[in-house]
C-alpha cells in the first residue's frame, strides 16, 4: 500500500491539523509537499533557522491565517511545540479559522507526543519507512551508469533487500558514499549496503541485523521441528497465497536451557532463505526515548524489511508479570500482542522462552504463532549428533571417536554442556601437546554437572506443561531405548 494515501486523503478532505510522526523529516517534507500539490493547496514551509522554536511556530500559524486561498503549512519540531503552552493555546484558538478557510497545519514530529488540548482535533499519522517502489527509484538511479545502461532485475532485487528498513535520506547518503568517484555501483556494493544498514539499525539499540546465522546442519536432533520448518519455506511464496495458504507467522520454542532453542531460532533464517533481525525486548526500557516509541519504531523497521526472520530471545523475561506490572509494561505488552496477531506478511517471528510460568496466557493463544514446540534434553542418538558436530567443527573426524560410548557417558547433559565438554577436552589435549583422545572427552563429560541436577523440579514442571500444550521438537525414542535396555544393549535414556 502507498504510505502517502492516508496523508493525501486527509489533506484533500480539509482536515485542519495533522501530526505526522516520521524518522526522516526531509523525506516527510517531500511527501507532504507532493500531497499538498495534488490536493490543490499552496505550500508554506518556513525554515526555523536559529530562531526559538516556539516563536517560529507561532509566526507560521499567523502567516497561514494571512493567506488568500487554501494553503498548507509544514511546521517541524512538532514534538517540542506540542509541549509548549503558548503554541498549543494559539493553535487551539486558531483552528476554527484554519478549518473555515480550508487551510491545513502539518506538524512534523520525531516521536509521538500526547497533547490533551488538541487530541480531539489533530490526526496523528505514522508516515513509516519508504515502500519498495520508492527505494527502487533511488537504487536504480545509483546502479545506472553514465552510459545509461541500467542494472539487471536480480541485482536490483538484491539491493532492495539490502535497503529495506532504511529511510530515504539514509539510503541516499549510503548510495552517494558508495558511488563516490565511480561510474555506477555493482554487485560488490550490496554487502557494503547491508553493512551500512546493520550499523544504522544497531545505533537504535533495540534491533540488530545479524551478519551470520547458523544452519540446521549445525544443530543435532529436533527432527520434527526441522521437518515442520522445511514445509514453511515453500509456504512463503505467492504460489501458497494463490492456493489459499496464509503466510507463515512464526514459532515459539520453549524448553530446557542450553538445548538449542536460540540456535534453532537463528537457523530459521538460513533455512527460510531470509535475513535475520534480532529484537532485544529488554532494551526497550534502557534507551533514552520512550519505550512505546522504541517498540513502534522497531516493529516498523521489521515490517519494512520483510521478508525477514525476527528473532525474539527469552520472551518470557521481557514480559514476566506483564499483567501485574507498570502501566508502561502493560501498554507495551498489549501493543506487541496486537502486532503478533496482525503483523504484515513476510515477518516470521522466531521466539524462545525458558520459563513458561512467566509467560502471560495471552501470548499462548492460537494466532500469535503458528506452532509452539518443546525442546527437551537430547537423547542418546542426538547426543552423538551433537558431539559429532562439535568435533567436526574443531577439525576432527568424528568417526575416529567412540561417539556411542561418549553419548552414553553424557547422559542428562544439554547441548551447551556437550559443547563446553568438547572445548575442555581440547584444552587439555592442547596443554599436553598431543592429539585429542576419547579419554579426554570422557573425563570432561564426567566432570560436567548437568543443569537438570540443580533445577530438577523446574524441568519436571516444564515437561508437564509441554505434554499438553506443545509439540515435541524431536522424535520420541524412549520406547526404543527401553527395548534396547531390555535386550541388554545398555542403560535406557532417562531425561
Amino acid at each position: 500500500m502507498d504510505r502517502t494515501i492516508p496523508l493525501f486523503n486527509r489533506i484533500a478532505a480539509r482536515y485542519p491539523l495533522l501530526d505526522v510522526v516520521t524518522p526522516d523529516a526531509h523525506d516527510a517534507r517531500r511527501v507532504v509537499a507532493d500531497a499538498a500539490k495534488r490536493a490543490g493547496l499552496g505550500l508554506l514551509a518556513p525554515r526555523f533557522g536559529r530562531r526559538p522554536v516556539v516563536d517560529a511556530g507561532c509566526d507560521a500559524i499567523a502567516e497561514l491565517l494571512a493567506q488568500q486561498g487554501r494553503h498548507l503549512v509544514i511546521i517541524p519540531a512538532g514534538q517540542h511545540l506540542l509541549g509548549d503552552a503558548t503554541f498549543v493555546q494559539l493553535l487551539t484558538e486558531s483552528l476554527p479559522d484554519i478549518e473555515r478557510h480550508g487551510h491545513c497545519v502539518v506538524l512534523l514530529s520525531a516521536v509521538r507526543r500526547a497533547c490533551p488540548q488538541l487530541d480531539r482535533e489533530r490526526v496523528v499519522l505514522e508516515l513509516g519507512l519508504p515502500s519498495d517502489a520508492e527505494l527502487r527509484e533511488l537504487v536504480t538511479a545509483a546502479l545506472t551508469g553514465d552510459d545509461g545502461v541500467g542494472p539487471s532485475v536480480p541485482v536490483v532485487q538484491q539491493c532492495l533487500q539490502a535497503a529495506r528498513g532504511m529511510t530515504r535520506s539514509q539510503l541516499r547518503r549510503a548510495l552517494r558514499r558508495l558511488r563516490l568517484g565511480r561510474d555506477k555501483l555493482d554487485e560488490g556494493d550490496i554487502a557494503a549496503l547491508h553493512a551500512e544498514k546493520r550499523d544504522l539499525i544497531a545505533h537504535g539499540g533495540v534491533l540488530e541485523v545479524a551478519s551470520w546465522a547458523p544452519t540446521l546442519e549445525d544443530i543435532g536432533g529436533m527432527d520434527t521441528l526441522k521437518s515442520w520448518l522445511g514445509r514453511r519455506r515453500r509456504a512463503l511464496g505467492e504460489e501458497a497465497r494463490t492456493f489459499g495458504l496464509p503466510a507463515p507467522r512464526g514459532l515459539l520454542l520453549v524448553g530446557v536451557q542450553g538445548c538449542g532453542k536460540s540456535l534453532f531460532a537463528k537457523a530459521t533464517a538460513q533455512s527460510l532463505g531470509l535475513p535475520l533481525l534480532r529484537f532485544d525486548l529488554g532494551r526497550l526500557f534502557t534507551r533514552d526515548s520512550a519505550p512505546e516509541e522504541n517498540l513502534r519504531n522497531a516493529l516498523a523497521i521489521a515490517g519494512a524489511m520483510a521478508p525477514v526472520v525476527l528473532w525474539v530471545d527469552e520472551i518470557d523475561k521481557a514480559f514476566a508479570g506483564a499483567a501485574a506490572g507498570s502501566d508502561v509494561t502493560a501498554r507495551i505488552f498489549g501493543t506487541f500482542l496486537t502486532w503478533l496477531a496482525e503483523h504484515p506478511d513476510g515477518v516470521f517471528v522466531a521466539a524462545t522462552a525458558n520459563r513458561v510460568d512467566h509467560l502471560p496466557a495471552e501470548l499462548m493463544r492460537k494466532g500469535r504463532f503458528d506452532e509452539t514446540f518443546f525442546v527437551d534434553l537430547p537423547d542418546t542418538q542426538v547426543r552423538e549428533e551433537i558431539l559429532a558436530i562439535h568435533l567436526r567443527r574443531s577439525g576432527r573426524d568424528p568417526e575416529r571417536f567412540d561417539l556411542e560410548g561418549l553419548a552414553k557417558a553424557a547422559k542428562r547433559l544439554t547441548g551447551a554442556e556437550l559443547e563446553q565438554a568438547v572445548v575442555e577436552a581440547l584444552a587439555v589435549a592442547f596443554e599436553e601437546r598431543r592429539g585429542l583422545l576419547d579419554a579426554d572427552l570422557e573425563r570432561a563429560l564426567g566432570e560436567t554437572v548437568p543443569f537438570v541436577e540443580t533445577y530438577e523440579e523446574q524441568v519436571k514442571a516444564l515437561r508437564e506443561w509441554a505434554r499438553r500444550r506443545a509439540r515435541s521438537a524431536g522424535q520420541d525414542r524412549s520406547l526404543r531405548d527401553l527395548f534396547v535396555e531390555a535386550q541388554g544393549g545398555g542403560e535406557a535414556w532417562r531425561p
